[in-house]
């Protein structure tokens, strides 16, 4: 037996991502989340939606415009071109890696660099 896949309510969506409802519906209204599924109080979110969701918070941590974002999905970039980013790793000590995405910000690139100078003067490394 197949089982059906989750559906959200708007609540539920709020919820799972940490998402405000009003800036879903401005996401939802400004092209960059597909509007829900059905009508009425019968409509629903998908995983898909949730994943659109996180994408779109992503990118606007990394200070993307609506516009830019709007952008790089009018470019045709699946949501899965836009996911696949090369990551750099700083160890910061065997127990403790730091993850920073390649092309994050240079303001990104800077702190992680602070952060891996001060992790090893915490950790008594060179």
């Amino acid at each position: 037996m197949q089982q059906e896949e989750p559906r959200f309510s708007l609540a539920e969506l709020v919820e799972a991502s940490g998402v405000a409802e009003r800036t879903i519906r401005s996401y939802i209204t400004d092209g960059l989340v597909p509007a829900a599924i059905g009508r009425g109080r019968a409509r629903y979110f998908t995983p898909g939606h949730l994943a659109r969701l996180e994408l779109v918070a992503r990118l606007r941590a990394d200070r993307l415009s609506i516009d830019e974002i709007r952008d790089r999905f009018d470019s045709g970039s699946s949501a899965s071109d836009l996911e696949s980013d090369t990551w750099r790793r700083l160890e910061l000590h065997p127990d403790l890696e730091l993850h920073v995405r390649a092309d994050a910000p240079e303001s990104v690139q800077a702190l992680a660099s602070e952060l891996a100078q001060h992790a090893r003067r915490w950790f008594g490394e060179p």
